[in-house]
């Protein structure tokens, strides 16, 4: 479990569905060119496409992306035996695999993965949404971090870019990577079961992202809940 949310957390999960990863790059204007976080069309965070976590069938959603023409390339993971999940991706018509449907059960989804084209960043964003709870983060380059803004209320993990580790660091004007759009008992599980810092305002990446968390999930050490998959 602890592996999954991790997962959930990770902006480069998208991959695990294309297969061999490509070369690191954050700002991708091949990714998924959307700004319904913004615009609220055609439904509310975290709606997406009329595909609602917790309430959507997943059948429902693959079919629906299946026939959107502005999507391309849906595939289905290999499911694992042990398991009733089920995850698929998909990309946009002219871009790279972008985004994750997820399902815990097998039945419904639990959790969308939408990785953007850096076109909104952060300002809109906390204007529209206010300020996030929790923050996390990950330096997959040298020169390219991300941090992942949880809002428990939407639910949703917001992911923006940072120039690296050791330079980075938040702004107004940083660039809006992607969204995890959750139902609420996935972000429940998110949080019982995940080590993240309080939300501290504006700030550099390795002043906020160190070894000294903040909030430790209630569950984190308890294998009962945490432990498994």
């Amino acid at each position: 479990m602890k592996r999954l949310l991790c997962a959930l957390l990770s902006i480069l999960a998208a991959l695990a569905v294309a297969g061999c990863a490509p070369e690191v790059r954050l700002l991708d204007e091949t990714k998924l060119k959307d700004l319904s976080l913004l615009s609220g069309e055609p439904c509310e965070a975290p709606c997406w496409n009329g595909i609602v976590p917790g309430e959507t069938l997943y059948r429902d959603a693959k079919l629906s992306i299946e026939e959107d023409t502005r999507y391309k390339d849906v595939q289905e993971a290999e499911r694992n035996e042990d398991s009733d999940a089920r995850i698929f991706g998909f990309a946009p018509e002219e871009g790279q695999v972008c985004c994750q449907v997820f399902s815990r059960d097998g039945e419904t989804v639990t959790s969308l993965l939408l990785q953007f084209a850096p076109d909104m960043t952060l300002g809109p964003v906390m204007d529209r949404y206010g300020e996030a709870t929790y923050i996390g983060g990950e330096a997959p380059a040298a020169d390219q971090a991300y941090m992942a803004l949880v809002y428990p209320e939407v639910p949703m993990v917001i992911y923006v870019f940072v120039a690296g580790a050791e330079n980075g660091r938040l702004s107004t004007g940083s660039e809006i990577l992607g969204a995890m759009y959750m139902s609420q008992e996935e972000m429940n599980l998110l949080l019982a079961c995940s080590r993240l810092y309080d939300w501290g305002g504006f700030g550099g990446f390795n002043e906020t992202i160190d070894e000294n968390f903040d909030f430790i999930g209630d569950d984190v050490d308890n294998e009962e809940v945490c432990g498994s998959a």
